[in-house]
Order: C-alpha cells, then structure tokens, then sequence
C-alpha cells in the first residue's frame, strides 16, 4: 500500500472516528464497528506510539468528542495495531469531524512515515447472538468464512440461544463483517477475558454448553451443521490482541 493510501485508511478510522465504546441498539440491528489495523514497520514500534502522543494531546485539547480502542496484535505479528470505534449507522459519516481533521493535519506527517500499511474494516454487530462482557483487556477473535449464509445464521443462532438460556457467562459478542472480499473472514466473535491470567481457567466451551443442556446428539448435529456452513479452502481463523490503553481514547480523557 503506498503513503497516500496509508494517510486515507489512517484518517478515515483512527482520526475522523465517532461513537463510543458502548452504544444504545435495537435489538435486531446492533452498532457498526470500524477497525482501522495498522502494520507498524519493523523497529519503528517506539517511535510510532511517540508519534501517536503529540496528536492525542491534540485532541484533548480541542474537546474531541469521540472514542476509540487500542488492540495490539499477541500472536502473529506483533507490530499490528487495531484501533476500534463505533458508530450508530453510516450516516454518522456524513458529519465532518473539525478537530479530528486539524489535529491530523498537524501530525499526519510523523505518524505516517513509521507505518508500513493500513487498512479499514466494517462490521456490525448482532446483539441476538452476542453475551455482555465488560471490563476485559485481552480479546481472541475467532473468524469464519461462510459458504452457506442461512445455515450458518440457523446454526450460530440455534447454538447462541441454547446458551443464553443455560446463562452461560462466558458468551462473546458476534459481528458479521460489511463489504469483505473473498480472502476476509465473513463473521467473527470476540472471546474476552479480563487478563491473561484468565485464560487459564477452566471455562467450559460452546460444545459442552449445548451438550449439558440439550444433549450430545443434538450437539453433534448443531456442530456439523455449522461445519457444513463453512467455507472449504479457508474456513477459520483467529487472532490474539491484547488492549493498549495509552493509544486508546475515550470521550473523559
């Protein structure tokens, strides 16, 4: 991706974001996620988050009313960052946001020349599917490319549902992705935990869930129908990231 393409992904999701981190929904339409990655190059991880200071303080100052979350890639490669923000619908991107695009006016120079690339994701959430976690700091995002829509939507809400019911704690949220191509996951849930540590419990799975509350033959069938929704050359995927609270931005700061 060449420099101006990397300026515009940067300033359409990290700079000009809205929302905020928790937003009020129907039930049947959730918010829209936008995901802003950003591939850091090589050695310049320091020199970018300096970069990322002087424009925060920018935007403090100029009473920016918008939110954001910082995730930095765990696994995989480590010089990858999400910034996330939210928004109510898309016509919240018809409201120019002034300070956003004066700070970055100011700072974009030094910011763009340490990274290697970028680029924006959409997604919305679904609340039917999705649990209420808060206050976690480590994220898995499991991804999946879907062969069969329909299936896929009767088996994910089929399983969700069972869940929801046994009240299960642990339920992440889910997202269907806006406008991907052929080589990007279709939907995605988000596992959360509050820290690393966290990870290590023993919590029960989807699988064990639906069995104890309905049996393994109805588990089973639920498990290959959802196979049977996937995709055959790439079917899954997941990424581990871990919450940057200094890159991130909330409306209080």
């Amino acid at each position: 991706m060449n420099l101006s393409t990397t300026i515009r992904a940067l300033s359409a999701s990290i700079l000009l974001v809205s929302g905020t981190a928790t937003i009020a929904q129907e039930e049947d339409e959730g918010y829209i996620l936008e995901i802003t990655r950003v591939a850091v190059k090589m050695g310049h991880g320091a020199e970018f988050r300096e970069a990322l200071k002087p424009y925060h303080e920018c935007l403090i100052e100029g009473e920016y009313d918008g939110s954001w979350s910082a995730w930095r890639n765990v696994d995989g490669n480590p010089n990858v960052y999400h910034f996330v923000s939210t928004m109510n619908n898309w016509a919240e991107m018809d409201t120019p946001n002034e300070v956003g695009a004066s700070c970055w006016s100011e700072h974009h120079k030094e910011i763009t020349s340490h990274a290697e690339s970028a680029s924006i994701s959409f997604a919305r959430h679904l609340p039917a599917w999705s649990g209420d976690a808060e206050d976690y700091t480590v994220v898995r995002l499991h991804q999946f490319r879907v062969d069969d829509g329909g299936l896929f939507g009767e088996t994910v809400g089929a399983i969700t549902s069972i869940m929801k019911e046994a009240e299960y704690e642990h339920l992440g949220d889910w997202y269907e992705v806006l406008g991907n191509d052929s080589n990007e996951p279709d939907y995605f849930v988000v596992s959360q935990y509050a820290n690393f540590a966290a990870m290590d419990e023993d919590r029960a799975g989807p699988y064990k869930v639906v069995s104890d509350a309905e049996g393994e033959e109805r588990a089973d069938e639920l498990w290959e129908q959802f196979g049977d929704a996937l995709r055959d050359d790439w079917e899954y995927s997941s990424e581990l990231l871990q919450l940057d609270p200094e890159l991130s931005h909330s409306e209080d700061d």
